[in-house]
């Protein structure tokens, strides 16, 4: 560990020096391996500076993968609702491969670059920036003062080190990066520990604050491993499942009595409270329990099954059956009765508009003729009396003028 952590500390220094970098990147490192865990508010406290630039500080830290951050939630003294707090900590095994691939990439960006000796451009003009190589320069020399620029005629300026070729770049770089690769094989011949959030927390040296600074102390809750749509549910779904296979068909009694239990949860999950059901003035009940229901279904559903009282209900069915089949009979010789009666009813009617008793018409005519002849014997006679009434088919008169006549025409003979 010891060796791990001043490889860390030495990467640190030697590339975050620049004027890119702040140096403050060190003393986070440094503050890290001293206190190995430290809360973003504590490790602002020590570096004298506000939350904001000491998290932009650290995400640079963090995306070079120096030092991981670990985010919990924790509820202060005197506080209902907990709140997310921020942990720094170096995870070395990610911080020594995050070291060697730096340097792999770094070594292979210098191999690139290498060219030519005959390419190199040594020679440059201090005034017009121009950049010649060996054999661009020989033909315009100056006994006096040496070779001068093609441009201007101002005196070059020989430097080897200007332009390096890859392999004397390379080399360079191996000579600077020795301290990292004299440690990395080290590093591989023995086991670095692993060092998580829970193993730097336990070794955790706190942060010691002046009387006139102190914090509110935090207890830390439990967090879910999973995500959940709602903040705060504990339960996100199923840990494991099981399949049962069976050779009976449907549920099985196991089944339909966690059916049930289910049922009996859900409608108590889902009971009014007793505020809405019970007027708290009057005392009057405006509803029932909804698990009344389910206990009423859970009932009929346990009922057992008797087979003396199928074979009744059986035969009760078959009874309604035939006394609806002997209703309907008798409404359809009823409803065939009243058909008959209504068509002789109807045939009636129409023979008595057909035919209509004239005896009394024929009677009144026949006083007239009489009394016109003056003769009185024939309809004094008894024969006329005995003789019955004869029927005769007549019409509506259309006119009175054709009255008289049909009277006189149709006369007792």
């Amino acid at each position: 560990m010891d060796l791990a952590q001043q490889l860390v500390r030495s990467v640190v220094r030697a590339f975050f020096r620049s004027p890119d970098f702040d140096t403050r990147h060190i003393l986070i490192i440094d503050a890290l391996i001293i206190h190995s865990a430290i809360r973003d508010d504590n490790l602002s406290y020590l570096m004298s500076m506000n939350l904001k630039d000491l998290h932009r500080i650290c995400a640079k830290l963090r995306d070079e993968r120096l030092i991981q951050v670990h985010v919990r939630p924790e509820i202060k003294d005197g506080h209902q609702r907990p709140t997310n707090r921020t942990y720094y900590y170096i995870d070395y095994r990610q911080a020594i491969d995050a070291i060697k691939w730096r340097v792999y990439h770094l070594d292979k960006a210098v191999q690139g670059n290498a060219k030519p000796a005959s390419e190199k451009k040594e020679y440059f003009c201090r005034r017009c920036e121009a950049e010649w190589t060996q054999m661009e320069v020989l033909d315009k020399v100056d006994p006096l003062r040496g070779f001068v620029c093609h441009r201007c005629d101002n005196l070059l300026v020989f430097d080897p080190e200007r332009e390096a070729g890859g392999h004397e770049q390379s080399t360079r770089l191996n000579n600077q990066l020795r301290f990292i690769t004299d440690t990395l094989p080290k590093l591989d011949a023995m086991v670095v520990p692993e060092n998580n959030f829970e193993m730097a927390y336990a070794t955790i040296l706190p942060v010691v604050r002046v009387d006139t600074n102190q914090t509110v102390e935090s207890v830390a809750v439990e967090s879910m491993a999973k995500p959940t749509a709602v903040k705060g549910m504990a339960n996100t779904g199923p840990q494991s499942i099981s399949v049962d296979i069976t050779e009976s068909e449907g549920p099985t009694e196991e089944e339909k009595k966690a059916e049930r239990e289910r049922k009996e949860k859900i409608a108590q999950a889902n009971a009014l409270p007793a505020w809405h059901l019970q007027s708290t003035v009057t005392g009057t009940s405006y509803g029932a329990n909804p698990t009344t229901s389910v206990n009423t279904v859970v009932e009929e559903d346990e009922k057992p099954t008797d087979p003396m009282d199928d074979a009744m209900h059986t035969e009760e069915v078959e009874n309604l059956f035939e006394m609806l089949a002997q209703q309907q009979a008798e409404e359809a010789r009823r409803k065939e009765a009243e058909a008959d009666d209504s068509d002789e009813e109807e045939e009636d009617e129409e023979e008595e508009e057909e035919f209509e008793d004239i005896t009394n018409a024929v009677v009144s005519s026949g006083e007239k003729h009489l009394a016109s002849s003056g003769t009185s014997s024939i309809a004094g006679t008894p024969a006329s009396e005995e003789r019955p009434a004869k029927k005769v088919k007549v019409e509506e008169p259309a006119e009175e003028a054709d009255s008289d006549e049909e009277d006189v025409a149709f006369e007792d003979v």
